[in-house]
């Protein structure tokens, strides 16, 4: 049986991670207020409350709460609440917060089922998508006008647009002091195998909050690394930039070159191509076959619904689905079809779940699902659009900026900077990607190498991408499951 704790989704800090939070947090605040305040509001096995008091906070200055019956006083001199802080009441506030709240979605969660009703009225503002989410905005306003909150949370709210309203709040209600993002396998001795970040905010009314004060935004480290991350990790930028990106996102050591192509003048790619999604059988297992199970083709149709990291360029289709599939729509409500204007024509298939994004092309006659799906005007601009879209830049954009998440739907590559490319340049592009799916079509162990470079080459030219820019963005794509 699960603790409560394991239960919410809440899981033991590592102790330098602690201890990092402990002093930044305490460099913020004035050592001189007799009357301090710092409340951990999911104190759990109280080590944030220990590493503060041995950095020599007075334990009458310490507030700690925790929803858990059995979760035991971190120190007898503490002020120790056992409470729900979400559903805390009192006008009571405070100078600093710092802790690690838990992280369920509301489909993990039986604490967000339960309490759906209030949590909706409560936390209307920002939506009930994530209990972390939940704690920072409660957070924020059981801070005093300049108050400090610092939390090691989930990271999913960076760039996911289910967050959207979330990042909108805390640019409208404090200024981001530091985002870290937190060593990739933090909780793994918690069994935990979840993305964390470490954000320091200062609590500000609207109207005096400095859009051009500079946030400290470090990429992804080593325990080691908190006090002296390395040069090339660090970023500094003004709080301004947030709120320009799409959807609010928060870039963490996006260089700016980059950053620039998604604000104004900027055109998204869904204004200049077709994006749309398919067919949502329901339940793929009854609907669709593989290959090996299909033995008269003449009544299965390919159906393209995910690709592969490798399947980039052309692959042959991996399932198929009944001639008679119209019919479906009016006998299973579960069987939904969208977009059918554009079924059986070629076009461009993506990959939507996985760390790694990859296009493909669509051969005319086929079927597509609820992955994303193009269809350029032309074969030319099929090529071009195809030969983009299977970039080193294209997949930085994307899992460095757009969405850290695994799931690439076609509403993050609609919001894809669009800048199109002298004859010369897309002369390459095209040339390269023909040759790549020819080849691929051969052999699907054909070696891309040479062609990509090339391709490559020609995009960041495109779009006006420096050197040492091009070498950043290679590093991040040579290892994206350690870099996201």
């Amino acid at each position: 049986m699960l603790s409560p704790k394991r239960t919410m989704g809440q899981y033991s800090t590592p102790q330098e991670t602690v201890t990092y939070m402990t002093k930044n947090l305490l460099k913020y605040l004035p050592s001189s207020v007799q009357e301090l305040k710092i409340l951990d509001p999911c104190t759990g096995d109280g080590i944030f409350i220990k590493s503060l008091l041995q950095s020599g906070v007075s334990a009458e200055h310490l507030f700690a709460f925790d929803i858990d019956p059995l979760t035991p006083p971190p120190d007898e001199k503490v002020h120790f609440i056992q409470t729900d802080f979400l559903k805390e009441s009192n006008a009571e506030k405070f100078d600093a917060i710092i802790g690690n709240p838990p992280y369920k979605s509301k489909r993990q969660s039986s604490y967000l089922l339960e309490n759906k009703k209030y949590l909706l009225d409560e936390f209307q503002e920002v939506g009930i998508h994530n209990l972390y989410t939940l704690f920072i905005y409660k957070g924020i306003q059981k801070l005093k006008d300049g108050g400090i909150l610092t939390m090691i949370v989930q990271d999913s709210f960076l760039s996911n647009v289910y967050y959207k309203n979330f990042r909108k709040y805390v640019l409208n209600h404090t200024e981001i002091k530091e985002i870290i993002l937190a060593p990739r396998r933090l909780f793994h001795k918690g069994k935990a195998d979840v993305r964390t970040c470490i954000l320091t905010l200062k609590k500000r009314p609207s109207a005096l909050i400095d859009k051009n004060q500079s946030m400290r935004l470090i990429d992804r480290l080593i325990e080691q690394e908190y006090t002296n991350p390395p040069y090339e990790s660090i970023q500094y930028l003004n709080q301004i930039h947030f709120e320009n990106n799409p959807n609010y996102n928060y870039s963490i050591n996006v260089p700016i070159e980059i950053l620039s192509l998604f604000h104004s003048p900027y055109v998204p790619l869904g204004d200049v191509v077709k994006i749309v999604t398919g067919i949502s059988t329901g339940n793929d297992k009854y609907f669709l076959r593989e290959q090996s199970e299909v033995t008269n083709y003449g009544d299965w149709l390919p159906f393209y619904k995910n690709g592969g990291s490798k399947d980039a360029w052309y692959y042959e289709p991996k399932y198929y689905i009944h001639k008679n599939w119209p019919q479906y729509k009016n006998i299973h409500s579960n069987f939904m079809v969208r977009n059918p204007s554009y079924y059986y024509k070629e076009g461009i298939t993506c990959s939507s779940m996985g760390v790694e994004f990859s296009a493909a092309y669509l051969p005319p006659g086929s079927l597509f699902g609820v992955n994303a799906n193009l269809f350029p005007k032309n074969q030319e601009d099929l090529f071009y659009f195809l030969g983009l879209l299977n970039s080193l830049l294209v997949k930085y954009m994307l899992r460095k900026f757009l969405n850290r998440t695994n799931m690439i739907t076609a509403g993050y590559l609609k919001k894809l900077p669009y800048i199109e490319p002298s004859e010369s340049l897309k002369e390459v592009v095209v040339e390269s990607t023909i040759s790549l799916i020819e080849g691929k079509k051969k052999d699907p162990s054909f070696n891309t190498q040479k062609l990509q470079r090339e391709l490559d080459q020609a995009v960041f030219e495109s779009y006006g991408i420096p050197e040492a820019t091009q070498a950043h963005v290679k590093r991040f794509c040579k290892d994206l499951l350690e870099n996201i």
